[in-house]
């Protein structure tokens, strides 16, 4: 008679061992951006048909593109009059590649601007093959045209957002890449604030933003939050050791997801600004920009003081995965060898030897 309690007993300490335990993996704080990121140079043209040209890192920093002060860490596009051939930009992407994680960025300043597309988004680390693999948008806009920030997903195969538990609004729900006019599924977060535009939130000094990923057993998938600065949780204001996403509240965005965790692979955290494109060029008519600028490419090519405002101030960016396994491949499933980790198999096996030991008490 023993058994059956003692089944369900060990069950549910089992249960256990499949809750994420979000430890930091990585900190990166001024000048650490220019080691533990690549600087992409040449045209955007493969990505977002964007009127750029990014810079190597000895360049961005001859062109005072990046600078660095304490611990923020600054990227802007060039204000020369005239740049005919493409305005200077940045684009860099992160040398290490994440699995499952919790990625927290500050922002004392973002991007804003007619013509202007700034990201901060991952993507899969195999980029030749996307949207294979995957791709995840968590700071994005374009001509300041959105009073709120925009986040995104964009896979290789159907899938749709489900019954999202959030504050903002679902736009599209296919997530297929070539969806929604190449949206990919997409979340205004908006919440109950009727105008949280980047000008906004760069007057209120900036904005913090998390991504969780978590595709483990009883994981939620991938859900969003925004704040304004000053008003994030405590271990969001000030990131430390460790960190839980169930304690911040409803999320932002729901995407979920879990459905089709396959698609999705190692991603690589990305900032960008690139300027007019696929999107903010086509976006271009739908505001007040061609009033003021003419058209996008016109401002690009000739009116470089009107990009003083289309730059990045990062105070700081965390990776939290699970124990705080180091990324390339940090996963809550399952090894890089494709074996249970070994700190999970090592709590399993006490928790099986603790029950038995119990029958015989």
């Amino acid at each position: 008679m023993k058994w059956l309690p003692l089944s369900l007993s060990v069950l549910t300490a089992l249960s256990s061992v499949q809750a994420v335990n979000w430890q930091i993996s990585d900190k990166i704080q001024g000048q650490d951006y220019y080691e533990k990121f690549n600087f992409i140079s040449g045209t955007d043209a493969n990505m977002t048909q964007g009127l750029v040209v990014y810079q190597g890192i000895d360049s961005a920093k001859n062109l005072n593109l990046t600078s660095v002060d304490g611990n923020k860490f600054t990227m802007r596009v060039d204000t020369t009059k005239e740049q005919h051939e493409g305005r200077p930009s940045i684009r860099i992407e992160s040398k290490t590649s994440y699995n499952d994680s919790v990625i927290i960025m500050q922002a004392s300043h973002v991007p804003t601007g007619c013509a202007v597309w700034p990201a901060f988004w991952t993507v899969t680390n195999n980029q030749p093959l996307w949207p294979k693999g995957g791709e995840i948008d968590i700071l994005e806009n374009v001509n300041d045209q959105f009073p709120y920030n925009l986040g995104s997903v964009h896979l290789n195969t159907s899938c749709s957002i489900q019954n999202p538990q959030q504050t903002g609004t679902t736009v599209f729900t296919q997530c297929n890449a070539l969806a929604n006019q190449q949206s990919g599924c997409r979340v205004a977060m908006n919440g109950t604030n009727p105008s949280w535009s980047y000008a906004d939130l760069n007057q209120k000094g900036g904005v913090t933003v998390a991504m969780e990923r978590d595709f483990s057993d009883g994981g939620k998938g991938i859900r969003m939050w925004l704040w304004a600065k000053g008003e994030e949780p405590s271990d969001v204001k000030s990131p430390g050791k460790d960190v839980n996403p169930d304690q911040w509240g409803v999320p932002n965005a729901d995407f979920g997801l879990t459905q089709c965790s396959d698609q999705f692979n190692n991603h690589n955290i990305i900032f960008d600004i690139t300027l007019c494109g696929s999107w903010a060029g086509n976006a271009y008519t739908e505001t007040t920009c061609p009033s003021q600028f003419k058209s996008c490419s016109y401002q690009v090519g000739f009116l470089g003081d009107s990009f003083k405002d289309a730059y990045w101030v990062v105070d700081g960016l965390y990776v939290y995965t699970p124990n705080g396994v180091a990324g390339v491949g940090a996963s809550t499933k399952q090894a890089n060898d494709g074996s249970i980790p070994r700190h999970a198999l090592a709590l399993t096996y006490t928790l099986i030897f603790a029950a038995i030991v119990a029958c015989f008490l």
